[in-house]
């Protein structure tokens, strides 16, 4: 029981990654594999964060850059994964089961976790993401709505 909880914690926290990705490749049109400064504002806004000028300021200059005053990809994403953590956890939920059901269905099924377990290269039996639905499901219907998600997330992480 223990590891379909780390599992669903590991698709949560993955999740993270993959928004800071997501964030930095709608900026680096060119895929240079870095981002100007310019464009660093605009990524940090598509990740949500809502920075005063002066954490702004603060966050950038301690930024490593290029020879050209670019930010690449790796030092974007390691800046993120520290500032992203001091964001409010309920709302990183939310924008997490928000990805996994990528139906709009306000439930998480079977296809959803498989598609999920997919995009992450994670190697999930069929009954596997059955036991993680169960886990999850507290209502009997075969699908994890938000309220039960959160649920196994915290105690996800209180396990960890």
């Amino acid at each position: 029981m223990l590891l379909i909880f780390i599992k669903i914690n590991l698709f949560y926290y993955s999740f993270k990654d993959i928004e800071i990705n997501e964030a930095f490749d709608l900026m680096d049109t060119n895929r240079q594999m870095a981002i100007s400064t310019r464009d660093f504002k605009f990524a940090i806004k598509a990740l949500g964060l809502e920075l005063p000028r002066d954490r702004y300021i603060q966050l950038l200059s301690r930024m490593e850059k290029d020879q050209k005053g670019f930010i690449k990809k790796k030092v974007f994403i390691e800046e993120m994964r520290k500032v992203l953590p001091k964001r409010d956890v309920k709302t990183d939920m939310i924008k997490a089961f928000q990805l996994i059901d990528e139906d709009d269905t306000g439930k998480i099924d079977f296809n959803n976790l498989k598609n999920v377990a997919e995009i992450l290269g994670e190697r999930v039996s069929d009954e596997e993401i059955i036991n993680m639905l169960n886990a999850a499901d507290e209502d009997g219907d075969g699908q994890v709505n938000l309220t039960e998600f959160m649920r196994i997330i915290d105690k996800a992480r209180k396990l960890l």
